[in-house]
């Protein structure tokens, strides 16, 4: 079944975008369908032809080869690539000296994240997607990534629990509730007002129809 409908929404070059939303309203689903991996079920969905796409999901650290190295990990990208510039881009997301040789499947969850971005920064997308990038990252890392993305000349569809990433990095807010997803007039402050009403409403409700059972 559809989880959003009658959406009207266009991105453009160099539109970012710091998409809101409660756990389950359907932000994921939609970071999927813009990169392609879900099908709209109605509809027209239009695609500019030079259209790049980085998508990190969630769980894109499941998909890496926990045999392979990072620099082999490179190397399926793009055969035939030099190993020092192959050697240089790694060490820009903190992968250095033998590193870049050793399997992955001991690595950290957050050497293991880096990586997962980096294969994505890699293949120089003008949009990305990235689906709370920052889990696993420690602050180090999430400074790189945040200036990184100031610096990035595409469009960026941003979701994250770290608020000072979504205020630095997004100029528009999208909300995703209520099987709709349309920009926010409002700030983050403004958006943990709507949250906060959203909870009350809904334990109100709650209360009231226990309230009207038990008469």
């Amino acid at each position: 079944h559809a989880l959003l409908s009658a959406l009207r929404l266009s991105l453009q070059p160099g539109d970012r975008i710091g998409l809101l939303g409660p756990n389950g309203a359907g932000k994921s689903t939609f970071m999927q369908t813009l990169a392609g991996r879900l099908p709209v079920i109605a509809g027209k969905e239009l695609r500019d032809p030079y259209l790049k796409i980085g998508y990190f999901a969630q769980h894109q650290v499941d998909q890496l080869d926990l045999k392979a190295s990072p620099i082999l990990h490179l190397q399926r990208l793009e055969k035939g690539a030099l190993e020092q510039g192959l050697r240089d881009f790694l060490g820009t997301f903190n992968f250095r000296g033998d590193r870049v040789y050793e399997a992955v499947g001991p690595f950290s969850g957050g050497e293991k994240a880096r990586l997962a971005l980096a294969l994505v920064v890699y293949q120089k997308p003008n949009l990305l997607l990235l689906d709370e990038p920052t889990n696993h990252l420690d602050l180090d890392m999430r400074h790189a990534l945040e200036t990184a993305l100031q610096m990035f000349a595409g469009a960026v569809v941003l979701v994250s629990h770290d608020r000072h990433m979504v205020s630095t990095c997004c100029e528009q807010l999208w909300l995703v509730a209520e099987g709709r997803c349309q920009m926010f007039d409002g700030d983050l402050d403004d958006y943990a007002r709507w949250l906060t009403t959203r909870e009350r409403n809904a334990q109100k409700a709650a209360k009231q129809t226990g309230n009207n059972r038990g008469s």
